[in-house]
């Protein structure tokens, strides 16, 4: 690899900082820029699941620490599963089906940013300067910027999520058209179990009713973070009922304890509301020339797998090992990274499908689907249903 090969990044979220970390781990210099300022870059709400097949790559960047910091901050994702409404077990899953102690841990996703970004070298990134456009200049590619300034490097990376402008760019547009709605918003956030009296036998938990479901799990320092999907419009939010707490309480007073009382804990004033969403695949080609994209530039998917990071994650890894092997030919960039999106696109088409299959599961809004469902994963023996998630912690980054 040629010693001035430089990687220039476009969005400083999990995916973004870690291909970062990647790039520095492989002796390729990298600059990262983001539109945000650096307090609202390293911000987000709620928790975030980084699971063993993410935590892996972390095991191998900065000499492990990032996932000794990770495991200091957070919380092990330890036994847990999916529950009934009423409180009944549908699925209970534990670290023991991957020959592991745990299937990875939990973080505040403040929390897992600011760990990225300060384990950077401070001149890598650059908050608050937005991408504008690029050019493909022959030997290199000259990104430009809404204040007017440029900078050139050997490859581009959108690493700038659902509305990605680097993508639109690609696609000669100003703008990504919308994102599919899945027909579900989300409420987020976290709480204090200080006065609360969870099952100590879980880590995590989600419960499954009508058109509706509600799951939390541990991030370190008696904080569990929580999401809560309902089925409804898109574009709506709680001002009609008069807020989120009020919107929750209604949604999910029926449910078994500990959800209401989860509830009852929350700070009004921390929940998040959005809809959920996500992009058909775009294939075995991402980028064209020397662009390429990573995460959910590339490929958004629902949250049902928790693996949405993870991806991104995966994506870093695989991308900075893939231009490691960089001779210094113009057409060896476009073939490398055409190469890092045919070996990236079967796995993440198939945590798409799989995503959206089991939301259809969870989100079940009749009576008579939810009665299917529930019985399905309680005649489903464990070992069976593990099987369904067991492909996701094969992957083995190698070094």
């Amino acid at each position: 690899m040629a010693s001035e090969f430089k990687v220039i990044i476009i969005g400083g979220g999990m995916g973004g900082l870690t291909l970062a970390h990647a790039c520095l781990h492989q002796g390729i210099s990298v600059e990262l820029y983001d539109k945000r300022d650096l307090k609202a870059m390293l911000s987000g709400p709620g928790g975030i699941f980084i699971q063993h097949n993410a935590l892996r790559v972390y095991k191998l960047l900065n000499s492990g620490q990032l996932s000794q910091r990770f495991y200091q901050q957070g919380g092990k994702i330890l036994k847990g599963g999916f529950f009934s409404q009423t409180g009944d077990h549908l699925y209970i899953n534990s670290p023991e089906f991957i020959r592991e102690d745990d299937l990875g841990v939990c973080l505040l996703r403040p929390e897992l940013q600011q760990i990225l970004y300060e384990t950077l070298p401070p001149e890598i990134v650059h908050p608050g300067v937005a991408f504008e456009n690029f050019e493909d200049i022959g030997n290199q590619v000259r990104v430009s910027f809404s204040d007017g300034s440029t900078v050139e490097g050997d490859i581009l990376v959108g690493a700038d999520g659902l509305y990605s402008k680097v993508r639109a760019r690609l696609q000669d547009q100003e703008r990504l058209e919308e994102p599919v709605y899945s027909g579900t918003c989300c409420w987020r956030g976290y709480f204090n179990t200080s006065s609360l009296s969870l099952d100590s036998r879980y880590s995590w938990a989600e419960f499954w009713g009508q058109g509706h479901r509600f799951g939390y799990f541990d991030v370190g320092g008696g904080r569990f973070a929580f999401y809560a999907f309902n089925n409804t419009s898109a574009g709506g939010n709680d001002d009609a009922v008069g807020g989120s707490l009020k919107a929750l309480r209604s949604i999910f007073q029926d449910y078994a304890e500990p959800i209401p009382a989860i509830i009852d804990a929350l700070d009004p004033e921390k929940i998040y509301r959005d809809d959920i969403v996500d992009r058909a695949p775009l294939g075995s080609q991402w980028g064209q020339g020397r662009v390429t994209l990573i995460g959910d530039a590339a490929h958004p998917v629902l949250p049902t797998l928790g693996q949405g990071g993870c991806m991104a994650v995966e994506d870093g890894f695989e991308l900075a090992k893939q231009l490691s092997v960089h001779t210094g030919s113009a057409d060896n960039v476009s073939e490398l990274l055409r190469e890092f999106e045919a070996h990236r696109s079967q796995r993440v088409t198939r945590v798409f499908n799989t995503s959206r299959q089991i939301a259809t599961l969870a989100q079940a809004d009749t009576a008579i689907g939810c009665w299917l469902r529930n019985w399905i994963y309680k005649l489903t023996p464990t070992r069976l249903a593990d099987l369904q998630f067991k492909w996701l912690f094969d992957y083995q980054p190698k070094p």
